[in-house]
């Protein structure tokens, strides 16, 4: 629907321009700064809805969008900088983004995911929007695998509150921007991978923070318990934190 709606944006300026450029009809408008704003905004709003930060696509989304910004300030009265200033001058932007997406980041030009939401524990969780997400806030089934995908803002993935069946369990969280929460219950065993691209990692009473790329790995075997958790978690900015907790009342499977 979000794709559509941009599409549709696009298309409906681009006709007007056209019309207006042909001379059918004047708009009174130059279409041109509005093009490149628009597109700056959908660039950047599209960097960030997978896991790994698309740094090319942001600093390109933030170049174009601000040379259309200041032509359409520049026609207002409101700056004396025009687009091409930026042009001439902000093009390290694009190295910078060049250079952090081959060190940190994902080089994947434009990405599209398909959003699920099931109540049905035995399939996959997607989440793709911004926002914040909670999910185990209230007492929910896990017997089978997880699958949580999140864009932009504050998430918790709640375990403790699971009822969680016998067998390995593979739960994979993919986040961009945001802080990132996780809460095992201390009654399973876990096998536990996690990474963050630019930020704080705290992995249990594991702590790293910095740039450049943060990872911990850490095993817990649990005596007798029937249940094994495989998390993997990747965070792109910001910070990822992992507890254990005693798993609410009833819901020790």
């Amino acid at each position: 629907m979000e794709r559509r709606f941009w599409g549709l944006v696009l298309l409906l300026i681009g006709v007007a321009a056209m019309l207006q450029g042909i001379g059918i009809y004047n708009f009174g408008l130059a279409f041109w700064p509005v093009v490149l704003l628009l597109l700056g905004m959908v660039l950047v709003r599209f960097s960030c809805i997978h896991w790994s930060v698309s740094w090319i696509l942001l600093g390109t989304g933030l170049w174009v969008g601000g040379i259309g910004l200041l032509e359409i300030l520049f026609n207002a009265g409101v700056t004396t900088l025009r687009g091409a200033d930026v042009t001439r001058n902000a093009w390290p932007i694009l190295l910078i983004a060049l250079g952090a997406s081959i060190m940190f980041g994902s080089r994947t030009w434009f990405k599209w995911r398909c959003q699920i939401s099931s109540e049905n524990s035995h399939s996959c969780t997607q989440h793709l929007k911004m926002g914040d997400l909670y999910h185990g806030r209230e007492s929910w089934i896990l017997d089978g695998d997880l699958d949580l995908q999140h864009g932009v803002g504050d998430a918790v993935l709640d375990l403790t509150t699971a009822e969680i069946s016998e067998g390995a369990h593979n739960i994979t969280i993919r986040m961009s921007i945001g802080e990132l929460l996780i809460r095992l219950p201390d009654h399973v065993s876990a096998e536990l991978d996690t990474a963050v691209s630019i930020g704080t990692l705290q992995l249990l009473d594991e702590h790293r923070s910095g740039m450049g790329g943060l990872s911990l790995q850490r095993k817990i075997t649990v005596e007798n318990a029937a249940a094994v958790l495989c998390i993997n978690a990747r965070l792109g900015i910001g910070e990822l934190t992992v507890v254990r907790a005693p798993a609410s009342p009833g819901d020790i499977g």
